[in-house]
């Protein structure tokens, strides 16, 4: 089985504020532990950007994968986490049978991101 990972993303109508993105997802590309678990690594927008999360997917099949395991880079769960993105990933699976589909949880939900939080915080008022 070849695995994809899929980092499904807002997007941003500014251009530059899409480019962190693409520097975490080569970041991904480049990790080695990553590279092995996922040898496909690609992002998808959900508005205002290209790739689509669609197109992205199609990216993905293109590339060799037979399980798509999608990561939604938000950090709040609302319409998009809850409904858009579920539906988006429904929507392939209909498309593609032969494909897995699974969906991680969305990064806010981590506790990694109080501790970002926090360690931002604090450096703001080492700064000061």
């Amino acid at each position: 089985m070849s695995n994809a990972l899929l980092v499904m993303v807002h997007g941003s109508p500014t251009p530059v504020a899409n480019e962190d993105m693409f520097r975490v997802v080569e970041d991904l590309r480049a990790r080695s532990d990553a590279a092995e678990a996922f040898p496909v690594v690609e992002v998808g927008f959900m508005e205002c950007n290209e790739p689509t999360i669609p197109e992205a997917i199609e990216r993905c099949i293109a590339a060799g994968a037979t399980r798509v395991v999608a990561v939604p880079y938000f950090l709040h769960t609302g319409t998009h986490v809850c409904g858009d993105l579920p539906t988006l990933l429904e929507e392939a699976q209909a498309r593609y049978p032969a494909v897995e589909f699974l969906m991680g949880d969305y990064i806010g939900l981590s506790p990694r991101v109080t501790e970002i939080l926090a360690a931002r915080a604090e450096a703001a008022t080492a700064s000061a």
